[in-house]
């Protein structure tokens, strides 16, 4: 994707087209904290480190300006630009830095507001989100198994993909030569969400019950070549990096 100097998407929507909106400056994002503790031994001269495998949400601020022409102009941009961002869920934020990654946000303060000048009609808004602490790669990509294939994670942080099965019944997909079994998928397949905060297994609107061992984990792709093996499936990697 290109986007101009200054522009980006906040849930589809264009910040300069759409909500006469532009960024100041390249957002402020920082790098997520690893979940990780330390806990003394008695006697020991360290600490251990008891790790979670997984990472706290990270912060961006942005700078934004409105453009408007009279007070009222203002008024509805700057309610058109607040709209965007208010959300009780993950949404999706992109920008000119960075086209060709997602972040998953949501507002984590009320915004700020002022103007550039006193005879104005230009505001400068000040908004701070959280974010998921990986980015995802876009455009997404597609893999389509029936048999054996190969494809390559770049990243250096393993991917949590979307596979859709295209048969019915129990069936089997190996990533690397470790086998993951789902159903009884009904007729016409399903679809597996392998993400952490998700990990279910769908048709349509419904969720698929009973149709994989509680115990077992979902797949995922890690870096370097990945050997994929399934009798008839579409796999969409959903690549992503810190």
């Amino acid at each position: 994707m290109i986007l101009k100097k200054g522009n980006f998407y906040i849930n589809g929507k264009n910040g300069i087209e759409d909500l006469h909106a532009i960024l100041e400056n390249y957002p402020t994002i920082n790098i997520p904290k690893r979940k990780k503790s330390l806990t003394s031994i008695e006697g020991g001269n360290e600490q251990i480190i008891l790790d979670e495998g997984a990472y706290d949400n990270r912060e961006i601020d942005l700078n934004i300006i409105v453009r408007a022409y009279d007070e009222e102009d203002r008024t509805l941009r700057l309610s058109a630009l607040y709209s965007a961002f208010d959300t009780d869920k993950y949404i999706s934020f992109m920008h000119y830095g960075e086209p060709n990654y997602e972040y998953l946000i949501s507002n984590a303060e009320v915004v700020t507001s002022s103007r550039l000048t006193r005879t104005s009609y230009y505001s400068e808004v000040k908004i701070k989100l959280t974010a998921k602490a990986f980015k995802q790669y876009r455009p997404d990509e597609s893999v389509t198994v029936n048999g054996t294939t190969k494809t390559f994670n770049r990243f250096n942080y393993a991917s949590r993909p979307l596979i859709h099965f295209l048969n019915s019944g129990t069936t089997t997909i190996a990533i690397n030569g470790k086998p993951y079994t789902f159903g009884p998928l009904p007729s016409g397949g399903a679809w597996v969400d392998c993400e952490e905060s998700q990990q279910d297994v769908y048709n349509g609107n419904t969720i698929v019950e009973n149709a994989f061992n509680v115990g077992q984990e979902f797949p995922s792709l890690p870096p370097g070549i990945v050997t994929i093996t399934a009798g008839n499936a579409v796999v969409y990697p959903r690549w992503r990096t810190i």
